[in-house]
């Protein structure tokens, strides 16, 4: 008996010291996968020829000093877990025209505590974030009258 309580002691710290290693790994290229989006998002928002919105107004142009404030609105973001799939009550998106590649940056507004970001191009990244009132702040900076300086219709 105390050879069976033995070795189901060892068996249990190994599953345990398992599970801690695959959680790490877990985080790290978790870790990573998000320094990819927030690198590709600088890129896009510092680098871009062209950046067009479809917001409350319509299609604008968005004027290039805005961009920086739709990355400093995303560096202030923070993550928020979700398992299941959930419908956008509304969207702002915005489409960037970097190095002769594409980009679509969708901001779904899931709820009033949770966002759901989607960048695709290249590389695809869907990124879910608290709310907080910070979907307001994109349809601004997708608006006619934006933070830095107004945009234009297009």
């Amino acid at each position: 008996m105390k050879d069976f309580k033995k070795w189901i002691w060892v068996y249990l710290i190994g599953a345990f010291v398992i599970i801690s290693i695959a959680l790490i790994i877990s985080i790290a290229l978790e870790s990573n996968r998000l320094r990819h989006f927030k690198t590709d998002l600088f890129v896009l928002t510092h680098e871009s020829d062209v950046c067009v919105a479809d917001g409350p107004d319509g299609r604008v142009r968005v004027n290039s000093d805005n961009w920086v404030t739709v990355y400093s609105i995303i560096e202030k973001l923070h993550g928020n877990l979700s398992i299941t799939a959930h419908k956008p009550v509304d969207t702002v998106t915005f489409t960037f025209d970097c190095h002769d590649e594409e980009w679509t940056l969708s901001v779904e507004e899931i709820n009033k505590s949770k966002l759901i970001l989607r960048l695709q191009g290249p590389r695809s990244y869907v990124v879910h974030v608290v709310n907080d009132g910070n979907f307001e702040n994109f349809k601004k900076a997708a608006a006619i009258d934006s933070f830095n300086a107004k945009n234009k219709s297009f």
